[in-house]
């Protein structure tokens, strides 16, 4: 059994925090009359009051009935994205340099706007108190208002003019 090795604990000496000079005293703090000791009194102290942006909130945005009040100034972004879609649920709308689309919860698009173009696509009834164009082009483009020249022309399947009214 000679053999057989002893082990001892290995002592860990107590080291005091950085920038602390020794133990901790735990003597009392203030002494009253009559050698009683009690705590250190902490004054009474306020917590921080919160910081609101009340300028933005309350003159530009109306957090209840969800209306913008003031103008925005826009930066130069990539694009705007309203809503989210999801099929059968919600549409959505972009906004990009190159134009504005509009999507229904099926998906269909409602309404796009070409910017580079100036094409318009509506999916809907187009309603407005005056239409000022130069040519109207009605369904597959058999029927040709014409503004400028002040003639309707009807075509045939041929693409042959069969009726015109108005200057010949």
């Amino acid at each position: 059994m000679d053999d057989e090795k002893v082990y001892v604990p290995q002592t860990i000496s107590e080291n005091p925090f950085p920038q602390e000079t020794g133990a901790v005293s735990f003597a009392p703090s203030q002494t009253t009359g009559n050698d009683t000791y009690s705590p250190q009194i902490t004054q009474n102290q306020t917590p921080p009051t919160k910081r609101v942006a009340v300028e933005l909130i309350g003159t530009a945005i109306n957090t209840k009935s969800h209306k913008i009040l003031k103008e925005f100034q826009f930066t130069k972004s990539g694009a705007i994205q309203v809503g989210e879609y999801q099929n059968g649920v919600s549409g959505d709308i972009r906004i990009s340099p190159d134009g504005i689309a509009a999507r229904n919860q099926a998906g269909l698009t409602t309404f796009a706007l070409d910017g580079d173009t100036g094409d318009a696509v509506f999916a809907g009834t187009v309603q407005a108190g005056t239409l000022i164009s130069g040519a109207v082009a009605v369904g597959d483009g058999d029927i040709l208002i014409d503004g400028e020249s002040k003639r309707m022309v009807f075509y045939d399947e041929d693409g042959i003019p069969v009726i015109i009214i108005g200057n010949a």
